[in-house]
């Protein structure tokens, strides 16, 4: 029988327990009720899996407040997008809440990359040498891929010794998947001058076993090893002719203590001389020495007034230091000395460019496509189209035309159909210029043709298919103008 007196006779302790257990009901309701943040957290992982870091971006933000994983893959999110700042926030708070061992190592390595990207590479290197103190053997399979961020740090601020060694200790360690091939491309890029056969067989190590890939790690490696090939062919060079060919492309890949150390081993009374010494000349200007490059280059010049190579590298250095009536001086010396030569009027083209007389630019354009030959006509016309593209001159009545005979003597080029594809964008023809992109993107193109394909769907009125093609252009290159471009572009979409 219930009585007034009964209820009173109730202890607060066991009121207290009652009304504990019915919260822990409600909280258990409310648990059923919603999604589970942990399934969340795995679909959103498969979205970074599949390389869609716009969709990945919008589902982690909401989960970052709950879990420390999820926080975690923000900051992976916004550094593979650039955000540096936003990037550091996230990766560190993640850091601070708690990670499971492999995913704080995870966590050095994209905070190590951030701090690198923003300017602080000491900073970074100290954060990537954290990764060697693991517990585990997950964690413990990041040590590598730190060493070799730091290499990669090294190699860029030209300390080569620093970078040789730590690509070499970066394969001392397990490599995951997809690694080790730059860190051998790298080590025999190093090591040709001095030993070529070591360097031929970093090239030649046998490919990595197949297996599966780290989804969360794989955007951190930072490129392939696609100049390898470049690199064989040159050790297979005459060694007479090797210091030269080397020289060359650590100049063009920015490696320029390489380059004037192969340089000046070229033989002084060989046939390479001339051009060793300008080149060199030319190293010095591009590493920094401004005044000390010019100098050199001027000198040649004036000892050897017929030597067609210095005299346009000597022009590059004037119209890089805004120079612009010495240049043309060294450009007019050149044409005489190989008249009727297409380059010559590319050069002008860049004379003009550079003081803005885009008029002048494009007739010089114009005069190279008309004197290349046959078989090289579809590359000039696609450089012309490209200055009128950037520059947005003339771009329908004369840029559009060289577009169309480019992608008609390069139809399996996939940058030229993209550059046909823009132009026709920007000229109102938006039918033609979505065929453009996609013929390009079946040719491997990248995000710029994903970018005009949206912008032509959406000006069709196919919003569903442009908002498709816009996500791939961000998720393409997510550090990249092509992201930005896409992402205003889809914020304008109904």
């Amino acid at each position: 029988m219930n009585h007034p007196a009964a209820i009173k006779r109730i202890s607060p302790r066991r009121l207290a327990g009652w009304a504990a257990a019915l919260l822990l009901l409600a909280l258990a309701a409310r648990m059923i009720a919603a999604p589970d943040a942990r399934e969340e957290l795995r679909a959103a992982d498969a979205r970074f899996a599949q390389g869609r870091y716009h969709e990945a971006l919008g589902r982690y933000a909401p989960l970052a407040a709950a879990l420390p994983a999820a926080e975690l893959r923000l900051g992976l999110v916004r550094a593979l997008r650039g955000e540096r700042d936003a990037a550091e926030r996230a990766l560190r708070s993640a850091m601070q809440r708690g990670l499971a061992p492999a995913d704080y190592q995870l966590a050095l390595l994209y905070l190590g990359r951030v701090l690198a990207d923003d300017g602080r590479p000491a900073l970074a290197a100290r954060t990537w040498r954290l990764a060697d103190d693991c517990r585990g053997p997950r964690a413990c399979a990041l040590r590598a891929p730190a060493r070799l961020l730091a290499a990669e740090e090294s190699l860029r601020a030209g300390d080569y010794g620093a970078a040789e060694a730590a690509y070499a200790a970066a394969l001392a360690e397990p490599m995951p998947p997809g690694w080790a091939p730059l860190a051998r491309y790298r080590l025999a890029l190093l090591r040709a001058p001095r030993d070529p056969a070591a360097a031929r067989a970093e090239l030649a190590a046998p490919p990595d076993p197949a297996a599966p890939r780290d989804p969360l790690l794989a955007p951190a490696l930072p490129g392939a090893a696609a100049g390898a090939g470049q690199l064989a062919a040159v050790l297979a060079e005459p060694v007479e002719r090797r210091p030269q060919q080397l020289g060359q492309l650590y100049l063009a890949l920015g490696l320029y203590g390489l380059a004037e150390e192969q340089f000046a081993r070229v033989d002084p009374a060989g046939p390479d001389a001339a051009a060793a010494a300008a080149y060199a000349a030319y190293t010095r200007y591009r590493a920094g020495d401004a005044a000390g490059g010019l100098a050199r280059l001027e000198g040649l010049v004036a000892r050897q007034p017929d030597e067609p190579r210095a005299r346009t590298l000597l022009a590059l250095a004037y119209l890089s230091n805004a120079d612009a009536e010495a240049a043309a001086g060294e450009i007019e010396s050149v044409a005489r000395l190989a008249p009727g030569d297409p380059d010559i009027q590319l050069a002008w083209a860049s004379w003009h460019a550079a003081r803005r007389d885009y008029a002048e630019a494009g007739l010089a354009y114009g005069r190279a496509v008309a004197l290349a030959p046959a078989t090289e006509r579809g590359r000039y016309a696609l450089l012309a189209a490209r200055f009128h593209l950037a520059t947005t001159y003339d771009q329908c009545e004369a840029g559009l035309p060289l577009a169309e005979q480019a992608g008609a003597a390069l139809p399996a080029d996939g940058p030229a159909l993209t550059t046909l594809a823009a132009l026709r964008y920007h000229c109102g023809q938006f039918a033609a210029a979505a065929d453009a992109a996609r013929a390009a993107q079946a040719r491997g193109a990248g995000p710029d043709a994903a970018y005009y394909l949206g912008a032509a769907l959406a000006a069709l009125g196919d919003r569903p298919a442009a908002r498709a093609a816009l996500i791939a252009a961000a998720d393409l290159a997510p550090a990249s103008i092509w992201r930005e471009r896409a992402e205003l572009a889809l914020s304008a979409l109904p």
